[in-house]
């Protein structure tokens, strides 16, 4: 890739400080490098829908959908997420991608000397979710960040400007719950209060997703050097740990989903951690080399991705495997809107500017890559998310 212009952070309209990037609570590795390849799991579709949007039934969980299962009159989208600020929205059920932004179109991640380093800057893309009728997406790693809500898809405000920066961000129960320690709760989106103290016993917090088991979980993983942890809350204020947990599990992880009763954390060393019992004991499995995408639940069945691999499980113990078409290509940031369509970006190590590809299937196993001037190539994407827009412009009702 080519060097591009000199970088300047000239943003929406505001001149932004560069900070010297310390450690904080949240301020890490991550992003399209370490573990940043992938979905967030706050659900988007009908009342009985769970992580991904998948069509999932927690038992006796309030719903996590954002739209309290009412989806007349809005639009079926997916939003993806990326560094330097980018987001871009699909309305015709991931055809084409529209709506492209950032904060610098014309800067390029590691570029000219490794710079920028968009892993560690106040527009890292660090996570996204979808609820209470609005996607909401949280940047920066290592500096202060934005956090930026859309209740279209195309059209993004800010809501928060430097904020503590924060590890993913869900949707469950009736509240966005932001990653860090302590974690920032808000009912809309826009207005946001401190929530609780996360108890981990390392450093740096990884990811959180909204599970639908029981009442209703969020589970959030953290990781320093060797060292990982586990909690869970019902309500993103107060936090338990497991009983048993395997040392690996939380090691890396790409994503969080739930199937089946199961609870399933996905580590890009290729293996899964599972809970059957709302996150009080775990057990791990080593089922891949390493995978390159996060983990969706099908309605029967796990899918999560190896490049062109397919891993398949119905219970998250027992995994398959097989080659999906083409075999050339590199499934990486993943999401599954609620009938079944699957939209991912290529593996985030590889696919930038020039390179980039966006991938379309109805199956999980045969995919399509988008052609030429379905979606502007531009800075690494780390997060897709299904949802539901408002009508506007650029996405229109069916």
């Amino acid at each position: 890739m080519l060097p591009r212009a000199s970088w300047s952070w000239v943003v929406f309209g505001l001149v932004l400080p560069v900070a010297a990037c310390g450690d904080t609570s949240s301020g890490s590795d991550g992003g399209g490098g370490e573990g940043g390849s992938g979905s967030t799991t706050s659900t988007g579709g009908p009342a009985t829908s769970g992580t991904n949007g998948t069509g999932t039934t927690g038992t006796g969980a309030t719903s996590s959908t954002g739209t309290g299962g009412n989806t007349q009159g809005l639009v079926p989208v997916f939003v993806a997420q990326g560094h330097l600020g980018r987001l871009m929205v699909s309305c015709d059920d991931g055809h084409t991608f529209v709506a492209n932004q950032s904060a610098d179109d014309a800067e390029e991640c590691w570029g000219s000397d490794g710079v920028p380093d968009c892993d560690h800057s106040p527009w890292a893309g660090r996570g996204l979710a979808f609820g209470a009728g609005a996607f909401v997406a949280t940047f920066g790693w290592g500096y202060p960040g934005v956090l930026r809500r859309s209740t279209d898809g195309a059209t993004w405000s800010d809501v928060w400007m430097e904020q503590p920066t924060f590890a993913d961000i869900a949707f469950g129960n009736g509240k966005f719950v932001a990653n860090n320690s302590p974690t920032w709760i808000s009912t809309d989106g826009t207005a946001w209060e401190e929530g609780g103290d996360l108890g981990l016993n390392v450093g740096n917090v990884r990811a959180i997703e909204f599970v639908p088991h029981g009442g209703g979980l969020f589970v959030v993983t953290g990781e320093s050097g060797s060292d990982r942890d586990i909690v869970m809350s019902p309500d993103g204020v107060t936090w338990t740990h497991p009983t048993t947990r395997p040392e690996a599990c939380g090691s890396y992880v790409l994503g969080i989903t739930y199937g089946a009763g199961t609870i399933a954390i996905f580590s890009g060393n290729g293996s899964v951690c599972t809970s059957t019992d709302g996150g009080d004991n775990w057990s791990l499995q080593q089922v891949g080399g390493s995978f390159s995408s996060p983990g969706v639940w099908t309605g029967s069945e796990f899918f999560a991705y190896e490049g062109a691999t397919l891993h398949r499980s119905a219970d998250g113990q027992t995994w398959t495997e097989e080659t999906v078409d083409p075999p050339d290509i590199r499934i990486g940031a993943l999401a599954r809107s609620d009938t079944g369509t699957f939209v991912a970006h290529k593996d985030a190590w590889e696919g930038w500017y020039d390179e980039q590809e966006m991938y379309r299937s109805t199956d999980g196993l045969t995919w399509e890559r988008l052609p030429a001037g379905a979606f502007v190539p531009s800075h690494p994407i780390n997060f897709i998310q299904f949802g539901y827009a408002e009508p506007s412009a650029v996405c229109p009702l069916p």
